[in-house]
């Protein structure tokens, strides 16, 4: 989706077209910075169809040809199976984080393990974890290790409860879309961003080095082997349940990216990333993904606030909202600045395709245990560990690109962990409650539904115009 920053005057949205990464002046998504979870997939390749020979059929020159094959070079990834470079990050700069990273993963599963251990709890495919207490916050927020992350993330945030206060919904769902209860608008929309879900990734589009041509001889015509993966077959079927469940919402662009990484980390279990789906959208990031974008549009206010409040010098390179307004008071305070619309895509996809994936999944890894206050409290990191060049360029396009390049290049993971939740005397901002967000959003809320009211009175249209907006 194409923000053009100097003719938006305020921070309202349509539904994006499509799901791409996003670059400096077009906000899109995709992921970066990962490894297979199977080493074979990284060896892959088909054989030729073996062939029988007919004595009454004589063998042409044309078919004694070797099979042509498609030669892809494999490119390096990470332990989740993405490709470890991009624009941002070089191969030697990820090898450097990644050396020492490692070693942080492997002392932090040995802490765990000992901890699940102390509790009497499974460490072979766990599904309980221990109870929340400072201690367990403390070892959430230095990171949940990979096998234990998917399990940890459906029950800390409250997905077995959810699960068992209806345990066949999501089938239900699924013969409901067999129904032709599912608009041809969101299944149009839900294929032409699956095959843009993580394409980086081998469990979504595989290495096909050596890959047979099975085009049939003499032109035209489709493959006769599907390319189409798992995991993309249960990312259809999941955001399809959740557009027939959610028509308020159906489908949005980012909740591929959102559901497609719960899939990942779950197991390609369907009903568990369906769940977790739901709870993303509708406990921590309430209207966010509606036709409207309300909820996106108020939680940005909400950190536009924050960093007014903590970041003061900042804040004064940000604010350009008053030009042009100076006769219209109401207008002027529900208008946000324009770097505010480099931010959106940080709340609508949980940081997907912003952050190097680490620091994604290190995110996620407290979103689901402390809730959304995770989220802000990260974003203020961000423009905290960009304060520099933020300050040093002048106009509002400059910063535009710069808060949008910062959080790219953010391998030092931990760094970011600990100003995200760190103290305020240490520079932190840990001190930004769940309570506080509820109030800003609250008081956002009211003020938007206010204030649009009086600018639109005249015609009494606004809803209408709302509702009638198109899903992009």
């Amino acid at each position: 989706m194409v923000f053009d920053a100097t003719t938006r005057a305020s921070l309202q949205f349509t539904r994006p077209a499509s799901t791409q990464p996003y670059e400096a002046s077009s906000l899109r998504v995709v992921g970066h910075h990962r490894r297979s979870q199977s080493a074979s997939l990284l060896k892959r390749w088909v054989s030729s169809p073996a062939r029988t020979y007919s004595p009454s059929k004589e063998l042409t020159t044309e078919e004694l040809k070797p099979e042509p094959t498609v030669q892809v070079e494999q490119v390096p990834r990470d332990r989740y199976g993405f490709k470890k470079t991009s624009q941002y990050i070089s191969s030697a700069e990820y090898d450097a984080w990644d050396r020492v990273y490692s070693e942080h993963i492997l002392r932090r599963t040995k802490k765990w393990h000992a901890l699940m251990k102390a509790y009497g709890l499974n460490t072979e495919k766990p599904y309980r974890f221990p109870p929340k207490s400072d201690k367990i916050t403390r070892y959430v927020r230095k990171g949940i290790p990979p096998d234990f992350r998917g399990a940890a993330w459906f029950w800390y945030g409250g997905g077995h409860s959810r699960l068992a206060r209806n345990p066949n919904l999501y089938q239900r769902l699924l013969q409901d879309i067999q129904n032709g209860k599912l608009s041809d608008n969101d299944r149009e929309h839900i294929e032409r961003d699956l095959n843009r879900t993580f394409p980086d990734n081998i469990r979504f589009k595989p290495d096909m080095a050596a890959m047979p041509d099975t085009k049939p001889r003499g032109g035209g015509g489709k493959s006769s082997q599907s390319s189409e993966t798992s995991i993309v077959q249960s990312l259809r079927r999941v955001l399809q349940a959740f557009a027939v469940h959610n028509p308020e919402i159906g489908y949005c662009q980012s909740l591929n990216f959102i559901a497609g990484l719960l899939l990942l980390f779950l197991d390609e279990d369907e009903k568990k990333a369906f769940t977790l789906l739901e709870i993303v959208t509708s406990e921590y990031l309430p209207g966010t993904h509606g036709i409207a974008l309300e909820g996106a549009n108020i939680d940005i206010a909400v950190l536009m606030s924050l960093i007014q409040e903590t970041m003061t010098p900042i804040w004064n390179k940000l604010d350009d909202k008053s030009s042009g307004l100076a006769g219209d008071p109401t207008a002027q305070a529900l208008r946000l600045p324009t770097v505010s619309l480099a931010t959106t895509a940080w709340f609508m996809s949980l940081f997907v395709g912003t952050l190097p994936i680490e620091a994604v999944l290190r995110v996620w890894d407290c979103l689901f245990f402390e809730g959304s206050k995770t989220l802000f409290r990260v974003a203020l990191a961000i423009f905290r560990a960009g304060q520099k060049q933020i300050l040093a360029v002048h106009d509002s396009v400059e910063i535009f690109q710069v808060v949008q390049t910062i959080p790219r290049t953010m391998l030092d993971i931990n760094t970011l962990m600990e100003v995200s939740f760190g103290g305020r005397r240490k520079g932190g901002f840990g001190g930004v409650s769940q309570k506080d967000i509820e109030r800003r959003r609250e008081s956002r809320r009211q003020d938007v539904q206010n204030g649009v009211g009086r600018l639109h009175a005249k015609d009494g249209s606004w809803k209408a115009r709302l509702k009638g907006r198109g899903r992009a």
